[in-house]
């Protein structure tokens, strides 16, 4: 049999192939790789992880919650709590509780000098059965150490943020307002991309959700300052705010400065 006709088919199929990929508007394979996300022009700035689990400053002298659970089922087995685990809130119907309420988690965390006390999300926990005064609850997307002594706060849902990272590099210290970290997650020393920490400005210095900052470190203080990293602010008190570092060329300390990008 002549082989002829075979290589011809195969020629055709070639040709065929070829003019596909040549028409007008179709992307060619290198085009359709999804550029890695720090390459991206807008992302996702603020996630449900950073309002959902992430930390703030319960501020000095001002009450906590009165919602606490104040136990859970198994609790003789475990100390800690997580998704599907049933526990209980000191609060009932005669409160204003109603099945299906959605509440946050949050623990104390560690006191930060005279300006308040670290407070964790550690999850979230819905009203499945009511008394008069108690109630129970589901835990639901746990991110934390959900513990019998947590307090609760209404839920409140927020889409976080889609944007661009604005970068880091040389600013004039005196166009924009500073402050400095005071406290980074999990009591580390340090931190990096991704992470979060406290700053000592808040809503009495104009900070706002979505605010960008510009993370500077000193090598000594007679030298000049040095850009290390970008951050966004994903959550605002009075007197502090907390931060994600969104890049970083260099990590984040305590004490490092901090100076709001003025392009926003």
């Amino acid at each position: 049999m002549s082989r002829k006709p075979v290589l011809w088919m195969g020629m055709v199929t070639l040709v065929f192939a070829g003019l596909i990929l040549a028409v007008p508007g179709r992307p060619f394979a290198q085009d359709e790789i999804k550029r890695a996300k720090i390459f991206e022009d807008t992302y996702q700035l603020i996630s449900e992880s950073d309002l959902n689990c992430s930390f703030y400053m319960h501020e000095e002298g001002k009450a906590l919650p009165e919602i606490q659970i104040i136990g859970a089922e198994r609790m003789n087995e475990k100390a800690v709590f997580s998704d599907s685990d049933i526990v209980y809130i000191n609060k009932g119907s005669a409160d204003g509780l109603e099945i299906g309420q959605l509440f946050l988690t949050i623990g104390l965390r560690a006191k930060v000098g005279k300006l308040g006390t670290v407070m964790e999300r550690h999850g979230r926990a819905r009203v499945v059965r009511l008394e008069d005064r108690m109630a129970t609850a589901r835990v639901e997307k746990s991110c934390g150490t959900i513990v019998v002594g947590d307090f609760l706060i209404p839920f409140e849902e927020d889409t976080g943020e889609i944007g661009r990272d604005m970068g880091f590099g040389d600013m004039d210290p005196n166009a924009s307002r500073h402050g400095k970290v005071i406290y980074i997650e999990n009591d580390f020393r340090i931190a990096a991309t991704g992470q979060w920490a406290l700053i000592d400005m808040g809503r009495q210095h104009c900070v706002q959700i979505g605010d960008q900052l510009n993370v500077f470190h000193r090598p000594r203080p007679d030298l000049p300052r040095e850009a290390v990293a970008s951050a966004i602010v994903i959550d605002v008190r009075g007197a502090t705010s907390t931060i994600k570092v969104l890049a970083a060329r260099d990590v984040v300390d305590i004490g490092s400065e901090v100076q709001m990008n003025v392009a926003r």
